[in-house]
C-alpha cells in the first residue's frame, strides 16, 4: 500500500476513534438530557461506518496487522451503545401519571406477553450512507448497500437521488460525474457511468488474486504475525467466494503471475482482448 494512503486512513481510523471516546465520556459524566442522548445516538452509527470504511481498506490492501484495534474499537463501540440503551429505555416508556387504579388493573389483567411485544417500538440506529473513492476492493460493498438505501427507495426523487449519490462519492469516483447537472433523468446516467466503470467483476477477481499472491512475512512464535497471514488469505478468499467465478482460484493466482512477467505492451495487449470477455480469463 502506498504510505501516503496509508498515513490517510490511519488518521481517519483515528478520528473515528475519537469521536466514540467522546460519545462515551458525555455518558459517563452524567447530567443526561433526553433529546440530546437521541441526537448523539444517531451519530453513533456513522462513527462505526467511517472507523470500518478506512479499518476494511487496511485490512484489504495493506501486509500490517490491525486485528487488535478492530477489536478494541468495537468493544468500546459495543459498551457505548449498550449504555445508551440502559439509559434510553427507562426514558422511552414511562409509567402513566394519569392512569386511574381501576385502568391499571384492568390493563394488568389484560396484559400478555403479546400484547407487550406488538405494543413495543423499537428505534433502530440510523444507517449512515456508504462513501466510494474509486478502490475495486470496496466496490460491491457500496453498489450493495447504496442499491438498499437509495437506488431501490421509492419514497425519494431521483433528484434527491442524486444529491446522495454525489455525496457518497469521492476522488477519482466522483470526477467521473462531476459534470453532470444534478437532474431528474441524469441520476440513472451518473449511476450507470459508475456502475460501468467500476462493477467489472473479473478486475475485481484480479485485485483479490493479486492480494494473495503478496503474501505476509510469517515470523517464527509470533502470534500476531501468524493471525496477520489468517486474515490476509481470508478476506481475498471469502470476496472471490462471493463472486461466483467460473474459475478457480488458483487459476486467478497463476494469471496473475504469469502477467506480471510480461512486459507492459503485452500486458496492455492481454487486456484489450479479455476485455470483452464475459468470463473471467485464465491461462486455460
Amino acid at each position: 500500500m502506498d504510505p501516503t494512503r496509508r498515513i490517510q486512513l490511519i488518521k481517519r481510523r483515528a478520528v473515528a476513534k475519537s469521536s466514540l471516546t467522546r460519545l462515551q465520556n458525555f455518558l459517563e459524566a452524567g447530567d443526561l438530557k433526553f433529546n440530546e442522548i437521541k441526537v448523539r445516538l444517531d451519530k453513533l452509527p456513522r462513527i462505526l461506518n467511517k472507523y470500518e470504511s478506512a479499518q476494511d481498506e487496511l485490512e484489504c490492501l495493506d501486509e500490517a496487522d490491525y486485528s487488535v484495534d478492530r477489536e478494541e474499537f468495537e468493544n468500546q463501540d459495543y459498551q457505548v451503545e449498550a449504555k445508551f440503551n440502559e439509559i434510553l429505555h427507562p426514558l422511552m416508556d414511562p409509567p402513566s401519571r394519569h392512569s386511574s387504579p381501576r385502568s391499571s388493573l384492568s390493563g394488568h389483567r389484560n396484559h400478555t406477553p403479546r400484547s407487550h411485544t406488538s405494543s413495543t417500538h423499537i428505534k433502530l440506529p440510523t444507517i449512515a450512507l456508504p462513501t466510494f473513492e474509486g478502490d475495486t476492493c470496496s466496490w460491491l460493498h457500496y453498489r450493495d448497500t447504496f442499491e438498499a438505501l437509495l437506488v431501490n427507495n421509492t419514497t425519494l426523487s431521483n433528484v434527491q437521488k442524486f444529491h446522495y449519490f454525489f455525496a457518497s462519492l469521492k476522488n477519482e469516483a466522483k470526477d467521473l460525474i462531476s459534470n453532470l447537472q444534478i437532474t431528474n433523468e441524469n441520476f440513472l446516467v451518473a449511476w450507470q457511468l459508475v456502475t460501468q466503470r467500476y462493477n467489472n467483476k473479473r478486475l475485481i477477481a484480479m485485485m483479490h488474486a493479486k492480494h494473495l499472491c503478496q503474501m505476509p512475512q510469517v515470523r517464527r512464535g509470533d502470534a500476531s504475525s501468524l493471525r496477520q497471514l489468517i486474515n490476509h488469505v481470508s478476506v481475498p478468499v471469502n470476496a472471490l467466494q462471493a463472486l461466483s467465478l467460473n474459475v478457480p482460484v488458483q487459476d486467478l493466482m497463476l494469471t496473475h503471475l504469469l502477467l506480471a512477467t510480461l512486459d507492459p505492451e503485452t500486458q496492455r495487449e492481454w487486456e484489450l482482448i479479455t476485455a470483452s470477455r464475459a468470463d473471467t480469463p485464465t491461462t486455460a
